[in-house]
């Protein structure tokens, strides 16, 4: 197939069509190019760098911390919660070389020690940031502070989670955790100290639940 002109040139209408395609794809890296600078995907931190963060938890909740409140007459969680697990998402900024603020939102799962207790879903969202301690762009120790609420459910003891709205009862809490974490590149580790303030206040006004999480992701 080919496509005439009055002065009797032809042009294939592959190559033509190719060739306006070849243009749109320039037009649109270019304007990529212009909205994410090549620096920001270069490295891992940095001035202007941002990091979109996937990652998974596993929840120590064993040994059992609810020991320190051992002098009250009400239950703590960490008596009657087994280890947990979880997954979230995350975003980061840097601001500098060394400072960098982010945004997470994660699921937990928390089974029941016992047949008679509840499982706990709990969604921490929480802003913090990281305080690179040593290292460089790509490969380097952190600190690490989170604070937020995190939406709760309890639900009748089961081995897995629900992934549903509707359960026994359900509140939102305060939570937040301090900890450490090592980057490699694309790849990073932490664990964090986490308390969940008052689990499900709107019920049996528990004390607050005390675990370890720790967490492996990956960064892009």
């Amino acid at each position: 197939m080919t496509t005439q002109y009055k002065e009797g040139t032809m042009i294939p209408a592959k190559k033509l069509v190719g060739g306006l395609s070849a243009l749109l794809l320039t037009a649109v890296l270019v304007f990529a190019g212009a909205l994410f600078p090549a620096r920001s995907w270069a490295v891992t931190s940095g001035p202007g760098v941002w990091d979109l963060m996937v990652f998974g938890n596993y929840d120590l909740v064993s040994p059992n911390t609810g020991s320190i409140y051992s002098n009250t007459s009400t239950p703590t969680w960490n008596n009657l919660m087994d280890n947990g697990y979880g997954a979230g998402l995350g975003v980061a900024y840097w601001f500098n070389d060394t400072i960098a603020f982010r945004l997470e939102v994660q699921g937990n799962f928390f089974q029941g020690a016992g047949a008679n207790t509840s499982a706990l879903e709990s969604a921490p969202l929480t802003g913090g940031f990281e305080a690179k301690l040593y290292g460089s762009a790509d490969y380097y120790l952190y600190a690490v502070v989170d604070a937020g609420a995190a939406y709760e459910l309890s639900l009748p003891n089961t081995n897995g989670p629900a992934l549903s709205a509707k359960g026994q009862s359900n509140a939102w809490s305060g939570y937040g955790d301090v900890g450490l974490g090592m980057n490699f590149d694309y790849v990073f580790v932490e664990a964090k100290f986490a308390y969940l303030m008052d689990a499900l206040p709107h019920t049996a006004s528990q004390n607050g639940l005390w675990y370890i999480p720790i967490t492996a992701g990956f960064n892009f």
